[in-house]
């Protein structure tokens, strides 16, 4: 009997592989070789998956994004009922580098933002996800000019605290000053 193979595992497992390269050596290190490599796995099965490095790219970074959308649905089901406010404080908690999984999505996601001043795909994507930001904080806030404001606030306390300049306290206290 044929093995049974879980594709939608596999293409997790090689998203999570260049997840790891990238955090280690750069985005610019993410080829289909090195990921192959990096997940124990042969070029060839790699290429099954995804015909190029821009392919495999926009899937990791899709990955990615979708795994913060589930852990900010889970947060959201925890608020039902609560303010505006707390809402928005949440969202915008959980795209902060706090923890462990948020420091390796952030570290993650800033070499996709990085890489979207040359790469059209990846920041078609990107524009794509900060306005669909904008109108969730923006119904939630009444104002689509103040979540602009604290999604590019959020995009540089990220930076700050990957690059030291802050650490998690500092970045949620700035952010609570600006929730106000």
């Amino acid at each position: 009997m044929p093995k049974q193979v879980d594709h939608a595992a596999r293409r997790r497992q090689l998203a999570e592989a260049l997840w790891r390269v990238t955090i280690e050596h750069g985005l610019e290190a993410a080829t289909l070789r090195r990921v192959a490599t990096e997940a124990g796995v042969s070029m060839g099965m790699v290429q099954h998956y995804f015909a190029s490095t821009g392919d495999m790219l926009s899937f990791a970074l899709a990955s990615m994004t979708e795994q913060v959308s589930r852990r900010i649905g889970e947060r959201f089901a925890e608020l039902t009922g609560a303010d505006p406010k707390t809402r928005v404080r949440a969202v915008l908690l959980e795209m902060l580098p706090l923890d462990e999984e948020r420091h390796l999505e952030a570290s993650v996601a800033s070499a996709f933002l990085a890489r979207a001043a040359v790469d059209e795909r990846i920041a078609g994507y990107l524009r794509e996800g900060f306005a669909e930001g904008v109108a969730y904080l923006g119904e939630q806030l009444g104002s689509e000019r103040r979540a602009k404001l604290l999604l590019t606030l959020v995009n540089g306390l990220t930076l700050a605290v990957l690059a030291g300049q802050l650490d998690t306290q500092d970045a949620v206290g700035l952010l609570d000053e600006q929730l106000g």
